[in-house]
């Protein structure tokens, strides 16, 4: 079985084989186009759908050219290193490949990857000594930091299963619609990484062997690759925590979706696409109401009108208000995440606040720039910040703003300089 049989991946596949059908039969009956004329606009940009559903394949192809070195798919993992390794491998070869692949694990990449483990309890808990290993990676002290990752990786699985660590005979890093989490992923490669390693080594390895390392049998592990394949693997798995926290270690009843469910599907996102062409960002004209300290002054319904009551309900401690606004992509339980509100910003005294500006960068996602002045451990500081907001319906699907049942949610990154003290 393949990632592309994924429940979720083969779906997608199969309605737009489905679509293939339907616009064949469009096409063959001459009276088609009078009796749903509408259905030719949505044909038009067929050819571009099945054209970027191409990526679909692209984590087979890469576990089937990288899983043997130690590198795998996972979702987090940028589509275009995917492609451009396979590329490379295809046409120069593995070794270059690897070269490529180690150097995408770059001080951004890092940086951007480990702010996801925020959202993931068993994650967060570990932030303090992953910052530790990323210093020492950029450092290139290799030596330091590829112990380290790989006994935190082996006790994020320990702590997520509630069962064993990631290299344990028994252990179970599989999961339902998963790409990190699919047989040919992590639990192929707990296989690889995980062979006793029963003499001592002194020549270079590019396989992070745990056994061999950790027990110091391998005397020549501190390189770049051998690092980057860690880092690499413990964002599989933060993937495949991922999935677990979502309820996907097993699979759920399956709906069926009759003909003309799918018609009125497509007759919908005709209608969506009509809105998106229409949408406009807003003028300079249309934000005379800013720079701003006061959410009632600003436009009900605005993408700065949520992020001045999200930090508003910051300066009163209104942890469970907070909790609401922020977007959630784990589904964590109101109490439990109005807890981690507070543990990340409890400890800040915001003193004052000021929206300066908006830049409405989609239908659906608007970047609000905010002036914070706060206290510290006494000290006073004021940064300059850029909070993302996402207008989406309780299913946390993204709506054009203005359609009805939507709200706007926050992204917590942007808050990161202030909360975690972090140069982002």
């Amino acid at each position: 079985m393949k990632i592309v049989d994924n429940p979720s991946t083969k779906e997608l596949l199969n309605q737009i084989r489905a679509m293939e059908s339907l616009e064949s039969l469009y096409k063959f009956v001459p009276w088609a186009n009078r009796l749903c004329p509408k259905l030719s606009e949505i044909f038009s940009d067929f050819s571009e759908i099945k054209r970027q559903a191409e990526i679909l394949l692209l984590p087979d192809q890469f576990n089937e050219t990288f899983a043997s070195l130690g590198w795998i798919a996972y979702e987090s993992l940028n589509i275009d290193a995917m492609r451009r390794a396979i590329e490379i491998a295809e046409t120069v070869g593995a070794e270059d490949a690897e070269k490529f692949l180690a150097d995408h694990y770059d001080e951004e990449t890092l940086k951007w990857t480990i702010l996801r483990f925020n959202g993931h309890p068993d994650c967060r808990k570990r932030l303090r000594l992953i910052e530790l290993a990323k210093d020492d990676y950029l450092a290139e002290r290799y030596h330091a930091c590829i112990p380290l990752v790989i006994s935190l990786t082996d006790g994020l699985v320990n702590d997520v299963s509630k069962h064993v660590g990631l290299f344990a005979e028994n252990s179970d890093v599989t999961a339902w619609d998963s790409i990190a989490a699919h047989e040919t992923g992590l639990q192929s490669l707990a296989k690889l990484l995980g062979r006793g390693r029963n003499k001592t080594n002194e020549e270079e390895i590019t396989i992070p062997f745990r056994h061999g390392i950790l027990h110091g049998r391998e005397l020549a592990f501190d390189n770049k690759i051998v690092a980057a394949k860690c880092w690499s693997t413990l964002f599989a798995v933060r993937d495949w925590a991922g999935s677990i926290a979502d309820g996907k270690k097993y699979p759920k009843p399956k709906e069926q979706v009759s003909w003309s469910a799918l018609l009125k599907q497509l007759a919908e996102n005709a209608q969506t696409k009509q809105i998106l062409e229409q949408w406009q960002p807003r003028k300079l004209e249309q934000l005379d109401h800013l720079p701003n300290s006061s959410s009632l002054s600003m436009p009900e319904g605005s993408p700065e009108r949520a992020v001045a009551d999200f930090i508003e309900n910051w300066s009163k401690k209104r942890y469970g208000k907070m909790a609401e606004t922020l977007l959630d992509s784990v589904s964590t339980p109101l109490g439990k995440k109005a807890g981690q509100v507070k543990q990340d910003f409890g400890h800040i005294n915001l003193l004052s606040y000021e929206i300066k500006s908006v830049e409405d960068k989609a239908a659906a996602a608007s970047h609000v720039q905010v002036c914070l002045e706060f206290s510290r451990q006494n000290a006073s500081q004021v940064e300059e910040i850029w909070i993302r907001a996402i207008y989406q319906n309780n299913e946390s699907n993204p709506l054009i703003r203005g359609e009805e049942g939507g709200n706007w949610k926050i992204i917590q990154n942007g808050f990161s300089k202030v909360i975690y003290s972090l140069g982002v």
